[in-house]
């Protein structure tokens, strides 16, 4: 018989009050120079008209566009130090509270803690060395010649997703499933919520009709 419990997280509204991802993109665009959202009109302009030349170029061979265009060509070691100041300056100071003390609770119990998100690894695995917490699923980003390119590596961990990578990552065989626990405040996470025995919804303001009809118990995160 497994022993091993899984202490499962969603980070953006669960961990956090906020979504990440809107203000992590915002952030490194602004540090970007190859981005086109630059606050000096000239290199705005020209850098404007070479995103319009590279997405021509990918145009014709039926390359699809970059997810995420504040990336491209920007280093991989810049971002990752701006990940750090991200985390310091953004999540630190909006936690909830009362998923902090789960989270502390579960590490206490000696449960595996894993972080299962749809946000950036870039920066969830920055916040995830200050709480000690090994394990983050969650989505990465392609790098080359030590540069972000704007692509996602691997798969969009959101949904039924999150499940294919968490399994990849620990062969969830290995735990006691109907014993271990997943906290996510996203109707989108019905699949990863279902996989345990002690599915708990965050309360974050939204609506959570769902939950009240799948009979899942909720907690306020503050």
């Amino acid at each position: 018989m497994n022993s091993k419990i899984l202490a499962l997280f969603d980070f953006c509204e669960t961990i956090t009050d906020f979504q990440t991802l809107e203000r992590y993109l915002p952030f490194i665009g602004r540090h970007n120079r190859h981005y086109s959202r630059l606050q000096n009109a000239l290199r705005r302009r020209i850098y404007r008209v070479r995103n319009i030349i590279r997405r021509r170029i990918l145009h014709k061979p039926a390359i699809e566009y970059p997810r995420f265009e504040m990336f491209i060509g920007f280093s991989y070691e810049r971002a990752k130090a701006l990940a750090q100041d991200f985390v310091k300056s953004e999540v630190l100071p909006n936690l909830n509270p009362l998923v902090i003390q789960k989270l502390h609770y579960h590490q206490q119990m000696g449960h595996t803690i894993v972080i299962v998100s749809g946000g950036l690894s870039i920066y969830i695995e920055e916040f995830a060395k200050l709480f000690d917490i090994r394990h983050v699923v969650a989505v990465d980003l392609e790098v080359k010649s030590g540069k972000l390119t704007g692509n996602i590596d691997g798969i969009h961990t959101m949904q039924e997703r999150k499940l294919y990578k968490l399994d990849d990552m620990l062969d969830l065989s290995k735990y006691d499933l109907p014993n271990s626990y997943a906290y996510s405040d996203c109707a989108s996470d019905v699949p990863l919520l279902s996989l345990v025995g002690n599915p708990c919804v965050i309360e974050c303001g939204k609506n959570l009709r769902w939950a009240e009809m799948l009979h899942l118990p909720t907690m306020k995160g503050k």
